[in-house]
Protein backbone atom coordinates (compact mmCIF):
# COMPACT_ATOMS: atom_id res chain seq x y z
CA UNK A 1 0.00 0.00 0.00
CA UNK A 2 1.46 3.00 -0.56
CA UNK A 3 0.30 6.89 0.36
CA UNK A 4 -0.10 9.44 -2.94
CA UNK A 5 -0.72 12.22 -1.55
CA UNK A 6 -3.13 14.32 1.29
CA UNK A 7 -4.25 17.88 0.80
CA UNK A 8 -6.88 20.56 1.92
CA UNK A 9 -8.44 22.62 -0.82
CA UNK A 10 -12.02 23.95 -1.30
CA UNK A 11 -13.00 22.04 -5.02
CA UNK A 12 -12.84 18.14 -5.38
CA UNK A 13 -14.40 16.37 -8.48
CA UNK A 14 -13.77 13.23 -9.65
CA UNK A 15 -14.69 12.89 -13.57
CA UNK A 16 -16.35 10.74 -15.55
CA UNK A 17 -12.69 9.54 -16.63
CA UNK A 18 -11.56 9.18 -13.37
CA UNK A 19 -9.37 12.02 -13.41
CA UNK A 20 -9.13 14.15 -10.39
CA UNK A 21 -9.94 17.95 -10.55
CA UNK A 22 -8.37 19.83 -7.55
CA UNK A 23 -9.31 23.62 -7.01
CA UNK A 24 -8.00 26.07 -4.38
CA UNK A 25 -5.78 24.01 -2.50
CA UNK A 26 -4.76 25.36 0.63
CA UNK A 27 -1.78 25.06 3.91
CA UNK A 28 -2.77 28.54 5.32
CA UNK A 29 -5.49 30.66 6.32
CA UNK A 30 -5.78 33.95 8.46
CA UNK A 31 -8.71 34.14 10.25
CA UNK A 32 -10.46 37.56 11.72
CA UNK A 33 -14.25 38.30 13.61
CA UNK A 34 -16.23 41.36 13.61
CA UNK A 35 -16.83 40.31 17.15
CA UNK A 36 -14.16 40.33 18.68
CA UNK A 37 -10.86 38.51 19.43
CA UNK A 38 -9.82 35.88 17.43
CA UNK A 39 -8.65 33.47 20.66
CA UNK A 40 -12.14 33.78 21.78
CA UNK A 41 -13.43 32.03 19.04
CA UNK A 42 -14.34 27.93 20.03
CA UNK A 43 -13.88 26.93 16.08
CA UNK A 44 -13.26 28.50 12.66
CA UNK A 45 -15.84 27.91 9.52
CA UNK A 46 -14.74 27.15 6.19
CA UNK A 47 -16.89 29.24 4.02
CA UNK A 48 -16.96 27.20 1.49
CA UNK A 49 -16.35 24.17 3.13
CA UNK A 50 -13.26 22.65 2.79
CA UNK A 51 -11.91 18.66 1.67
CA UNK A 52 -9.52 16.84 3.39
CA UNK A 53 -8.69 14.74 0.36
CA UNK A 54 -6.20 11.46 0.32
CA UNK A 55 -5.07 9.29 -2.47
CA UNK A 56 -3.56 5.82 -1.58
CA UNK A 57 -2.47 3.24 -4.62
CA UNK A 58 -2.75 -0.98 -3.24
CA UNK A 59 0.91 -1.57 -4.48
CA UNK A 60 0.23 -5.78 -4.37
CA UNK A 61 -2.54 -8.21 -4.78
CA UNK A 62 -2.98 -8.61 -0.99
CA UNK A 63 -3.79 -4.89 -0.77
CA UNK A 64 -6.71 -5.18 -2.67
CA UNK A 65 -9.67 -5.34 0.41
CA UNK A 66 -10.87 -3.04 2.95
CA UNK A 67 -8.28 -1.14 5.32
CA UNK A 68 -9.57 0.71 8.33
CA UNK A 69 -8.19 4.27 8.55
CA UNK A 70 -8.15 7.19 11.28
CA UNK A 71 -8.19 10.51 10.45
CA UNK A 72 -6.95 12.82 13.07
CA UNK A 73 -6.69 16.70 14.21
CA UNK A 74 -3.80 18.09 15.83
CA UNK A 75 -3.80 20.92 17.65
CA UNK A 76 -0.67 23.10 17.25
CA UNK A 77 2.58 21.83 18.72
CA UNK A 78 1.10 17.97 18.11
CA UNK A 79 0.42 16.80 21.26
CA UNK A 80 -4.11 17.58 21.41
CA UNK A 81 -5.63 15.13 19.48
CA UNK A 82 -9.42 17.74 18.50
CA UNK A 83 -10.84 15.33 16.67
CA UNK A 84 -11.09 11.86 15.48
CA UNK A 85 -12.91 9.82 12.54
CA UNK A 86 -12.81 6.17 11.19
CA UNK A 87 -12.55 5.63 7.95
CA UNK A 88 -12.48 3.13 5.34
CA UNK A 89 -10.41 3.07 2.13
CA UNK A 90 -11.67 0.03 -0.25
CA UNK A 91 -9.42 -1.40 -2.78
CA UNK A 92 -11.63 -4.38 -4.03
CA UNK A 93 -12.69 -2.96 -7.32
CA UNK A 94 -9.76 -0.30 -8.02
CA UNK A 95 -6.14 -0.31 -7.78
CA UNK A 96 -6.33 3.58 -6.18
CA UNK A 97 -9.26 5.11 -3.27
CA UNK A 98 -9.97 8.84 -2.95
CA UNK A 99 -10.64 9.71 0.29
CA UNK A 100 -12.47 13.21 0.62
CA UNK A 101 -14.10 14.01 4.02
CA UNK A 102 -16.35 17.05 3.84
CA UNK A 103 -15.30 19.71 6.77
CA UNK A 104 -17.18 22.20 7.76
CA UNK A 105 -15.21 23.57 10.14
CA UNK A 106 -12.18 23.41 12.35
CA UNK A 107 -12.24 23.25 16.41
CA UNK A 108 -9.84 26.45 17.26
CA UNK A 109 -7.35 26.26 20.33
CA UNK A 110 -5.00 28.95 19.49
CA UNK A 111 -2.94 30.35 15.94
CA UNK A 112 -0.31 28.28 14.96
CA UNK A 113 0.11 25.26 12.80
CA UNK A 114 -2.91 22.24 12.71
CA UNK A 115 -2.27 18.23 11.02
CA UNK A 116 -4.93 16.02 9.29
CA UNK A 117 -3.52 12.96 9.94
CA UNK A 118 -4.37 9.67 7.53
CA UNK A 119 -3.14 6.65 9.42
CA UNK A 120 -3.80 3.18 7.98
CA UNK A 121 -4.71 1.27 11.43
CA UNK A 122 -2.27 -1.93 10.46
CA UNK A 123 0.34 0.02 9.16
CA UNK A 124 0.56 2.56 12.18
CA UNK A 125 3.62 1.05 13.26
CA UNK A 126 5.64 1.44 9.93
CA UNK A 127 4.13 4.89 9.24
CA UNK A 128 2.20 4.20 6.21
CA UNK A 129 0.37 7.62 6.87
CA UNK A 130 -0.59 10.68 4.85
CA UNK A 131 -0.46 14.37 6.65
CA UNK A 132 -2.26 17.76 5.37
CA UNK A 133 -1.03 20.80 7.50
CA UNK A 134 -2.88 24.32 7.96
CA UNK A 135 -1.42 27.31 9.59
CA UNK A 136 -3.94 29.73 10.75
CA UNK A 137 -2.87 32.84 11.71
CA UNK A 138 -4.84 35.83 12.72
CA UNK A 139 -5.93 38.32 9.96
CA UNK A 140 -3.52 41.56 9.97
CA UNK A 141 -1.01 40.00 12.29
CA UNK A 142 1.41 36.68 12.13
Amino acid sequence: MRHDWTLLCTEALVNNTGAIDLGNVFSTLQVSSPFGLVEEATSVLFDPPAVLASQWTAEFESDRRVHHATVQLFAPGGEQVLWTKGVELDFRHQSFHLMMLIMQDLPFVGKGTYEYHVVIEEFAAIGEWGRACLTISEQGRD
